[in-house]
């Protein structure tokens, strides 16, 4: 009876942590206290296969999952993107098939560019068919993705060899950012003059130029940074992968909004949907994508 007891325990407060991360209090610039809290809404079944990243397309109200379904750089083609609804239902389990170890994703247009270990994929977004595929010279591990609205397509090589930034441009892919400053680039965030990048290998949130190249740091985080995104208030929401999940404010204070680590589910790639104040963490090994609502309400100044 004591060990059911306690498997009980423990599974109450694993539910505990996913369902309510509890309150974070943030200082504001202008000295306001703004309160956030991650309340759950809802998690898929577990039919994904080592979810990586998520992606939301607006203009289909539809989230894209990509399952590397394997190891990280294995070429097994049995990697897939999955399409997801808005309540967390799998509408399409394997709507993109044959891919190796997907990861990160964009959309410009009407196409989907996925990485794949050392080449980028381009997707028709209506069918689900593949269009086209990049190699990406010297690429080992190929991580984030992201686009501009020129419709240049940015990919990251997160391995420690490398440290590469490309970008594909008409149809060719250039190394467009590499050296001592870019060290194992993972998760990126477009802005309107600028690529926001996590870069791992120095534990540092930092800025692109796209005009001249110009790298700034924004902020130094300390740890790995797999998902990173904008809340459209200055501030980032990302991710180490191990676990935890993070708001960086434009200050650059790092607030843990949760941290599930020691129940050993991944917080990947996420996705932040601005309009709906919805975060999207896929959980990795745990096969899962989980939903939360940001709720953040802004206090007196001091």
């Amino acid at each position: 009876m004591k060990k059911i007891s306690l498997i009980g325990s423990i599974s109450v407060l694993c539910f505990s942590i996913l369902a309510f991360s509890g309150v974070r209090n943030v200082m504001a610039d202008d000295g306001r206290r703004i309160e956030y809290r991650l309340i759950k809404q809802w998690e898929t079944e577990k039919e994904l296969r080592v979810p990586e990243s998520v992606l939301y397309d607006e203009s289909g109200n539809i989230l894209y999952v990509s399952s590397i379904n394997g190891k990280s750089t294995e070429k097994n083609g049995q990697g897939f993107i999955s399409k997801v609804s808005l309540d967390g239902k799998i509408e399409v389990l394997k709507w993109a098939a044959g891919l190796n170890a997907p990861k990160g994703s964009a959309i410009y247009g009407n196409k989907l560019y996925v990485s794949d270990v050392d080449q980028l994929v381009e997707i028709d977004l209506k069918t689900g068919k593949i269009l086209a595929k990049y190699p990406a010279a010297g690429a080992l591990f190929l991580n984030d993705v992201a686009t501009d609205a020129s419709g240049n397509v940015y990919v990251t090589d997160m391995s420690s060899q490398n440290s590469v930034i490309y970008r594909l441009t008409q149809g060719k892919m250039t190394v467009w950012v590499k050296g001592r400053e870019i060290s194992s680039p993972n998760g990126l965030c477009m802005e309107e003059k600028r690529l926001v990048v996590g870069n791992s290998g120095d534990g540092s949130i930092k800025a692109v130029n796209l005009a001249d190249k110009k790298i700034t740091t924004l902020t130094r985080v300390g740890s790995g940074i797999d998902g990173l995104r904008s809340d459209g208030r200055g501030n980032y929401f990302i991710s180490d992968w191990k676990g935890k999940t993070s708001l960086v404010t434009a200050s650059g204070q790092v607030i843990v909004l949760m941290d599930t680590t020691s129940s050993k589910i991944n917080s990947a790639d996420l996705e932040y949907i601005k309009t709906k104040k919805l975060l999207l963490i896929p959980t990795f090994f745990d096969n899962r994508v989980m939903a939360y609502k940001v709720k953040n309400v802004a206090g007196s100044a001091r």
